[in-house]
């Protein structure tokens, strides 16, 4: 083996490295153990740079210069969007809390951003979704086995009732942030089995990890990562029909099942309770008796009332009576107005038109099964795009790399072979 492959080599395991550490860190964001007893601004400074040197690295070697692709548009408009409103539609009373969520969303996009571009120019995306499944997993082995006593507090037969849910949150920050993590590391699992890349010898292992995975999905009894999984499912299923010879049957039955989750998720699953119940029960109707009529009245409808957390917003610390604004639309409509708003579709259609022109059809269907899920998922969160939430730093990956054309030669499945020889 030459000098130079060597150093590629090391290059690509440095990468799987660095990129294991900031998904430590950001583990330590949501759970009580501290994984990187670090500065957090300055792990993700230091990630980011190393990354960006690794990139610019690889291409001087190669001596390519990088193309347009969708992932460029969606990457530029999500750039442009922090830059508006963190940075120019400032409102002078949310200034100090602007100026927090600029810093955050800056620090998470150059994560992201220098991520995607090391995972395409060195052909990683197979070995960096690897290291995420296997990270994810050591996180949440470690959580289940220091909290093991929250397994008692287990009854998945009380997930959709109010009044008598039980919830065990394993050490993370929040319930739902415990529920978002164990279904990214089962998302994460279906994409790594759909591409081959899960070995043989270690099945029985990955069985027990899922599994754990599993039972803390379900202690969380988070209602949107539970039914956001089915939503993933559905979908995939749906788009998977063509490949069926008997599909018109499958359909059929797929779109009662449908119909049946959405029986249960809203009226059996809510305790018989009509929905503006289960609305109130959740401080879901605040959005539509308290924020959006705050946002209508007010004067900045076309830039919005501020860009600040949902938290500041949540606890009334603007000027503005909002509270929680769980609802990534509403989030966006309230905080930066209709041209936020506007700047949010273009991105997810850009979005949709760049998985529709990925070629290697099972990661089409993956990516729009995911982007579906977020979507909807992002009804009851503050999550779509926005930095502070796990999920967010490994989806993102998949989707701007899917968009990047990266699935669209016959590279793309040469190194999930190679991956299952080395491991």
């Amino acid at each position: 083996m030459s000098t130079i492959s060597r150093f590629h080599i090391t290059q690509e395991k440095l990468c799987m490295i660095l990129f294991a550490f900031i998904l430590l860190s950001r583990a330590s964001i949501t759970a009580e153990f501290n994984y990187v007893p670090l500065n957090t601004t300055a792990v993700q400074t230091f990630y980011s740079l190393s990354m960006l040197g690794l990139y610019v690295s690889k291409k001087i070697s190669t001596k390519k210069i990088g193309t347009m692709h969708w992932s460029t548009a969606l990457s530029a408009l999500l750039i442009i969007y922090i830059i508006l409103f963190g940075a120019i539609f400032v409102n002078p009373p949310l200034a100090q809390y602007t100026n927090g969520i600029l810093l955050r969303q800056m620090l998470f996009l150059m994560i992201v951003f220098s991520t995607v571009s090391v995972t395409v120019a060195y052909r990683l995306f197979d070995k960096m979704l690897l290291t995420a499944f296997y990270t994810f997993s050591f996180i949440l082995f470690f959580q289940f086995a220091t909290h093991i006593t929250d397994l008692g507090l287990l009854n998945p037969l009380t997930v959709f009732s109010d009044s008598s849910r039980v919830r065990a949150d394993y050490g993370f920050s929040h319930y739902n942030a415990l529920g978002a993590f164990c279904a990214c590391h089962i998302i994460i699992w279906m994409i790594l089995k759909a591409r081959h890349l899960i070995p043989f010898k270690h099945n029985i292992l990955n069985v027990i990890v899922l599994l754990i995975s599993v039972l803390m999905l379900l202690g969380s009894a988070s209602r949107n990562a539970i039914s956001s999984l089915i939503v993933y499912a559905i979908c995939y299923g749906f788009m998977s029909l063509k490949e069926t010879p008997n599909r018109r049957y499958f359909k059929l039955l797929l779109e009662c099942l449908l119909l049946l989750f959405l029986f249960v998720f809203f009226v059996a699953g809510a305790s018989n309770i009509p929905l503006t119940d289960l609305l109130n029960q959740s401080n879901r109707e605040t959005l539509f008796e308290v924020a959006l009529p705050t946002f209508f009245s007010s004067t900045r409808t076309m830039i919005g009332l501020g860009l600040a957390s949902n938290e500041i917003y949540g606890m009334n610390l603007t000027p503005y009576p909002t509270y929680w604004l769980d609802n990534s639309y509403v989030y966006v409509l309230v905080t930066t107005g209709f041209i936020g708003i506007i700047l949010y579709i273009l991105m997810i259609l850009v979005l949709f038109i760049g998985l529709r022109h990925v070629q290697l059809r099972a990661m089409r269907k993956h990516t729009i099964s995911l982007t579906i899920m977020c979507l909807y998922s992002a009804l009851f969160e503050t999550t779509l795009f926005w930095a502070g939430v796990m999920q967010n730093y490994v989806y993102l990956l998949i989707l701007l790399v899917a968009i990047s054309g990266y699935f669209n030669n016959q590279y793309s499945n040469i190194f999930s072979k190679s991956i299952k020889e080395t491991i």
